[in-house]
């Protein structure tokens, strides 16, 4: 009898368990709320008609910044 799992959510925690439980022989169902995969962490945006990934880099409340440069924007 083949185990089966449900994993919640599809982001990078998600489909890392997903994949690992996969390779394990079990069967993996992966529900996502989202139209896309990735979580929080993979978000494109369009700034001047051109494709930007923000991926691990948007950290909010970044102090590095000098006041005068906005963290997000085009958010």
């Amino acid at each position: 009898m083949t185990m089966r799992v449900a994993v919640v959510g599809a982001g990078i925690s998600g489909l890392a368990a997903a994949h690992a439980l996969a390779i394990a022989g079990v069967e993996v169902v992966l529900y996502e709320k989202e139209e896309s995969l990735g979580g929080a962490h993979a978000k494109t945006i369009a700034v001047d008609g051109l494709d930007v990934d923000l991926g691990f880099m948007a950290f909010k409340g970044v102090s590095s910044l000098p006041p005068s440069v906005p963290a997000y924007p085009h958010a």
